[in-house]
């Protein structure tokens, strides 16, 4: 199990070098406000090459704030807000991918999001740092896609309304996603390609959410909220996977079961399929 983890460190710093996070730098300070109409839903799309990137809850309650320093040198941005049609964007291009650079040197972006206003929100970010606190919004569906770096989601309050889909992908880098119930989500998905994967699903919830994660390569962690009643399947790749449950759990037929399943106000059903690596799920 160690050499798989240092196999798949050297995976990650080999493609981050590759991708470059630089010598030298043009760095230009950003501060930009927008105010939006809170009666109408709010779109946001997140394009982004190469980015520390981080989201979370702005005091204003209708306002998108922007801060940051773009390293003009490598990285281009362009922000744009449709007032008619209530969307917003921000696209960052990075043109010169095979140079390296220093993680001071690296753009960054900060953004606050309005909590007054349903959002819609997708992220598309090929590589950086990712933190997103996402607690206090009022998020309807909540889509992220990475293809290497370090990315952490946290929803530190719950979500002022039920969102209808939480869909997270990451294909290379260390993923940590903490109280994802506080999302009240009704559905999940949660894809991890190669590197390590924290899970931890407390929090508020919902009475009847799913949940799918697909792993491939790598370790993962999984913790479940030990007040929901949970039914579980779990699917492996034989002696390749490593599988650790928590011993709480029943076994009928195909499925797990927590103690409380058949009396908790709350349940959760989710499904995991393990590829090479070691899997951990443990109630809490």
């Amino acid at each position: 199990m160690e050499k798989k983890k240092i196999l798949i460190s050297v995976i990650i710093v080999f493609y981050l070098l590759m991708i470059g996070l630089s010598w030298g730098a043009d760095l230009k300070n950003i501060k930009k406000r927008y105010q939006i109409q809170t009666g109408k839903k709010l779109v946001i799309y997140l394009d982004v090459d190469a980015c520390k990137i981080s989201v979370g809850k702005h005091d204003n309650p209708d306002e998108i704030y922007i801060s940051g320093q773009i390293n003009e040198k490598y990285d281009e941005i362009s922000i744009d807000y449709d007032k008619k049609h209530n969307e917003f964007s921000i696209t960052l291009d990075r043109r010169k991918w095979f140079k390296s650079m220093k993680n001071d040197n690296a753009s960054r972006l900060e953004i606050l999001l309005p909590d007054d206003v349903i959002i819609e929100l997708t992220g598309k970010i090929k590589a950086g740092e990712i933190n997103f606190d996402l607690g206090g919004l009022k998020l309807k569906d909540f889509e992220l896609r990475n293809l290497a770096g370090e990315v952490e989601v946290d929803f530190s309050q719950p979500n002022k309304i039920e969102m209808d889909l939480l869909d997270i992908s990451v294909k290379i880098g260390e993923t940590t996603l903490r109280r994802l119930g506080n999302a009240r989500f009704s559905d999940a998905n949660i894809n991890s390609g190669i590197g390590e994967l924290y899970i931890d699903l407390s929090g508020e919830g919902t009475k009847s959410s799913q949940i799918d994660i697909d792993l491939d390569i790598g370790s993962t962690t999984i913790y479940l909220p030990g007040n929901f009643g949970i039914k579980l399947k779990s699917s492996t790749m034989g002696f390749l996977t490593q599988t650790n449950l928590d011993s709480e759990f029943k076994k009928k037929g195909r499925y797990y079961y927590s103690h409380n399943y058949n009396s908790a106000s709350k349940t959760m059903y989710v499904t995991i399929h393990s590829g090479i690596g070691e899997l951990i799920v443990e109630l809490r």
